[in-house]
């Protein structure tokens, strides 16, 4: 998911990662882009529903670790999977934090990232479509034959 606009300002420089995370930040640490590498439809469902933080507040977040590595996340999506979840510590969360319109990241009272939210979720139709085109013309040695 992107969470920054991209620009020659704000380019890739480095990366947080795990076996199933991955964040690219910034030369400043800011957060662009995060990639969960784990397929929506196996995201656990939460049994009593999934409310995100009704509060949070606008905020210069920044990733102070470069090319290091990281615990993966617990996963709890709601019943529609179109809200995650992402928790990364069990600290409780003091504050929350928007990172994008539907990003928000909780964190503990040390500032250490406890969960991120993501809000709004929908399907990707595009990649869907595309997904099939490539099936329906797999085998014959072209796309355009």
């Amino acid at each position: 998911m992107q969470v920054g606009l991209y620009s020659a300002r704000r380019q890739f420089f480095s990366y947080v990662e795990g076996e199933q995370i991955r964040f690219d930040l910034d030369k400043e640490g800011r957060l662009i882009f995060f990639e969960l590498a784990v397929a929506r439809r196996q995201w656990p469902v939460a049994g009593d529903g999934l409310l995100p933080p009704a509060v949070a507040e606008p905020a210069d977040i920044r990733w102070l670790d470069f090319r290091a590595t990281t615990n993966d996340p617990t996963i709890l999506a709601s019943a529609d999977r179109t809200t995650v979840r992402l928790a990364f510590s069990e600290n409780p969360p003091e504050r929350n934090y928007y990172l994008a319109d539907e990003v928000v990241v909780s964190v503990d009272a040390q500032d250490r990232l406890v969960h991120l939210w993501v809000r709004g979720i929908v399907d990707d139709l595009a990649g869907q479509e595309i997904g099939a085109f490539r099936k329906k013309h797999r085998g014959n040695g072209s796309f355009f034959a």
